[in-house]
């Protein structure tokens, strides 16, 4: 955890997440490491180069007693599978990625000249000790139509694939002593869905969270501010 900002004024929030994060087993990733992973391109919030590797890895077919790697073009229609066009709205698109994760997707392929569909997974649900977790925080995201990011303090990744988006704050803002520091999180997290923002990172996420030193609330996708729950 060598490039964790403990001198950051939110760090009464952040840093004990990230610390409970990583005793659970997630492995932290610098933001710049975090960067390398998904190509150096902040639009991209898929870690390619983990989810890449964990496809090819944990993925197999098995037909007439012989065992077959899924073909290249196969990972690559799998990836792209988990982008899918914000055309009918961000809660549409969420929808398709939770079947895929939990269904996984189904791809043709030639097997000694006979094409079949077979079934890739995206996470192993039966064996969660084979799935890989990252935990990585100020996860720049380009926004729609513009060079500028919005950074969640914190975000989660099974094999690649975000899942988790937490904001922290502090008990008390500055100058605004009666602020609910949950309710700006929370605030946050709806900003940064709407279409002109970072839609793309939510529509992957299965769990938003809220935090604060003495209070934390928490959500999915599309969530309006009054249904959020303790």
């Amino acid at each position: 955890m060598d490039e964790t900002p403990l001198d950051r004024e939110d760090a009464i929030s952040k840093i004990p997440a990230l610390q409970t994060l990583m005793q659970l087993g997630y492995d932290y990733l610098p933001p710049r490491e975090a960067n390398r992973l998904r190509g150096g391109r902040e639009g991209e919030v898929l870690l390619v180069g983990v989810l890449e590797d964990w496809l090819r890895r944990h993925n197999e077919i098995q037909t007439k007693g012989e065992t077959y790697a899924f073909s290249e073009g196969n990972i690559q229609a799998a990836i792209h599978a988990l982008k899918p066009v914000l055309m009918d709205g961000p809660i549409v698109a969420n929808e398709k990625i939770y079947d895929l994760l939990c269904l996984g997707k189904s791809l043709e392929q030639n097997i000694l000249g006979s094409v079949k569909s077979f079934t890739l997974r995206y996470i192993d649900w039966e064996h969660p000790e084979n799935n890989v977790f990252h935990v990585t925080e100020e996860f720049a995201v380009e926004r729609t139509g513009s060079r500028e990011v919005r950074r969640p303090d914190i975000v989660l990744f099974v094999n690649g694939i975000p899942l988790v988006v937490i904001e922290c704050k502090r008990p008390t803002l500055p100058g605004k002593a009666h602020d609910d520091p949950l309710e700006q999180a929370i605030s946050q997290h709806i900003r940064n869905q709407k279409a002109d923002e970072i839609p793309q990172l939510f529509i992957h996420t299965q769990l938003l969270l809220a935090l604060s030193k003495n209070g934390a609330k928490y959500a999915t996708a599309g969530t309006s501010g009054k249904f959020w729950s303790v």
